[in-house]
């Protein structure tokens, strides 16, 4: 399996301190299944340039890889990065060097309380510029929980969209595991990540959320999930996805239509 979504290297963001919590997170998410996982640090235009995190992302990778190869653990980490969404993104210099793997794909995160007016702009444009953007957990952004249809011209715009298996298993709450349910239902949602940053209470623990799923959907959708899209994007493939679904509140109570 790949994990495209992980805060997995020591000293860059709110992820592992240590070079040995990093080990600790490669050996579970090993133990898990997964076998490839993008270390996809914070990135915020108005804090860093690309060269500095690209720069900071290379130390910390090299000395990640020659303690990796000692403890014999069968895992390979890719670049990548989740990229804060701000209406400056697109005319910044390099910033398709943050793509996942080299490919056409970013991880883009949104604000946790809002949807900002720009945000369709950007992906537009981002997308002229040869750019695909994989929304990361949509479905803890507060105006998305409280109407998922949000998502729906995000996607239609030719946005990914990743969840995170937390909440799939209702690390954030039940308003939130709700959402990350009906994203799927109504594909909104194309990829599954861990959104890793440590070993204990957001660890790279996969399998719990594998159960869910098949309780939630079918097994071609797990498939296409967890295998077929995250491997797409590995390879800078082009992916096709179905069209999203509207959401419909189901209703409790009908009443007669009066003419």
């Amino acid at each position: 399996m790949i994990d495209v979504h992980s805060h997995i290297l020591p000293g860059i963001d709110d992820g592992p301190d240590t070079l040995e919590e990093t080990i600790n997170m490669l050996s579970i998410a090993s133990e898990e299944g997964i076998k490839v996982v993008a270390a996809t640090h914070h990135f915020l235009d108005d804090k860093m340039s690309v060269d500095s995190y690209l720069k900071l992302w290379k130390k910390r990778m090299q000395q990640v890889k020659l303690t990796l190869e000692k403890a014999n653990i069968d895992i390979s980490i890719v670049r990548g990065a989740e990229v804060m969404i701000s209406p400056s993104l697109p005319m910044l210099e390099g910033i398709e060097r943050l793509c996942i793997n080299g490919s056409r794909y970013m991880l883009i995160e949104l604000p946790m309380l809002n949807i900002p007016l720009y945000v369709e702009e950007v992906i537009y444009i981002l997308r002229l510029k040869g750019i695909i953007s994989i929304i990361a957990h949509p479905e803890r952004n507060k105006r998305i929980v409280e109407d998922p249809n949000l998502l729906y011209s995000l996607v239609e715009l030719g946005a990914l969209c990743q969840v995170n298996t937390g909440s799939i298993t209702g690390l954030y709450g039940e308003n939130v595991k709700r959402c990350a349910r009906i994203l799927i239902d109504h594909n909104m949602a194309h990829l599954l990540g861990t959104d890793a940053h440590s070993t204990g209470r957001r660890s790279p623990r996969i399998k719990e959320a594998m159960a869910v799923l098949y309780k939630w959907t079918s097994s071609p959708v797990i498939d296409r999930m967890l295998h077929a899209i995250p491997g797409a994007v590995l390879k800078n493939d082009f992916i096709e996805v179905e069209s999203p679904v509207f959401y419909r509140k189901r209703r409790f109570f009908s009443f007669p239509r009066f003419t």
